[in-house]
């Protein structure tokens, strides 16, 4: 039985170490922390200051176009005013938008799928009701990022 050399060993730690194959965990702001930042979204509450790709009902759901890219939507999140990426990874970022009177916080997680799908949520990180802030920011980064000036 041979033992191991000590490049082979490094090499097995180094891997199993790698920030690329660990998970990432986050503390949302506006629920429980997550697990891995990098393949997990937040479901919303039950306050209407959320939407996602993932939520089961209609007026809550969001669909970003076919075609982003996550490069797109991270820069048209940074072209949002008082934007900031909090954390990221090659296939996921976080950003937070602070509010201009009050300087409320909401945040965003958007994850590209291995398929190629694009998994959102927006929400704030405080207060009930958001009054459609979250949509309608997320609709702007949507059609900034598409090259558009609107969505039809």
């Amino acid at each position: 039985m041979s033992t191991p050399s000590l490049a082979a060993i490094a090499f097995t730690l180094m891997t199993l170490t790698s920030p690329a194959l660990a998970a990432t965990p986050w503390q949302s702001c506006s629920g429980p922390p997550v697990a891995d930042a990098a393949s997990e979204l937040l479901p919303c509450t039950d306050r209407p200051n959320c939407v996602s790709t993932e939520h089961p009902t209609d007026e809550r759901r969001i669909t970003p176009p076919a075609g982003l890219t996550l490069e797109a939507l991270r820069e048209a999140a940074l072209a949002e005013p008082r934007s900031e990426i909090v954390a990221n990874g090659p296939q996921w970022f976080i950003a937070h938008f602070r509010s201009r009177l009050f300087g409320f916080v909401d945040e965003a997680h958007v994850i590209q799928r291995p398929d190629g799908q694009l998994a959102v949520r927006s929400a704030a990180c405080s207060g009930y009701s958001d009054f459609g802030v979250n949509r309608a920011r997320l609709l702007r980064i949507f059609t900034r990022a598409s090259g558009g000036n609107r969505l039809e």
